[in-house]
């Protein structure tokens, strides 16, 4: 049974080069081939972020702001690993929209607008993204092969 994990930016409005610029630039096609190879355990970038922009994967092992929501109180925030909060710190600090796929469940979560979905299913995930992005036939193909990618992840 493979496990992935994962966390990929989606580029908006804001810039993210501050951000592109901490990771491996590739300038990557976005294929779920190319992103399994990145997110693979053991691999140099798998524990960075993946941010994309103009529809290819602009750079991977990136590194993002954390999240401080929750770090000094009793909450559901206090329990969240890494990913998860830097998932949730990149959409509280920008309008970028980020995917995380937790490598010990699965479970794919959706970080925007500076809150954190948990347990997003695929179908509402496909629907969630494409309410984000314009709805052009170049962001409908890519949504689907993200969410084909995102069912290998968690198969």
């Amino acid at each position: 049974e493979r496990k992935y994990g994962g966390l990929i930016v989606f580029s908006r409005l804001d810039s993210l080069q501050a951000y592109i610029d901490t990771g491996v630039i590739l300038k990557a096609e976005v294929t779920p081939e190319t992103l399994i190879q990145i997110f693979y355990p053991k691999t140099p970038l798998h524990d960075g972020a993946v941010i994309v922009a103009n529809e290819v994967i602009a750079a991977a092992g990136c590194v993002l702001p954390l999240s401080a929501s929750g770090v000094l109180e009793e909450s559901p925030e206090r329990s969240m690993g890494l990913r998860h909060r830097a998932a949730l710190g990149i959409a509280e600090e920008t309008d970028a929209v980020a995917v995380v796929i937790s490598e010990e469940t699965g479970i794919v979560s959706l970080a925007y607008e500076g809150k954190l979905d948990k347990y997003v299913p695929l179908d509402e995930l496909q629907a969630k993204l494409a309410g984000f992005f314009l709805p052009e036939e170049d962001h409908r193909s890519l949504l689907s092969r993200l969410v084909t990618l995102f069912q290998g992840f968690v198969e």
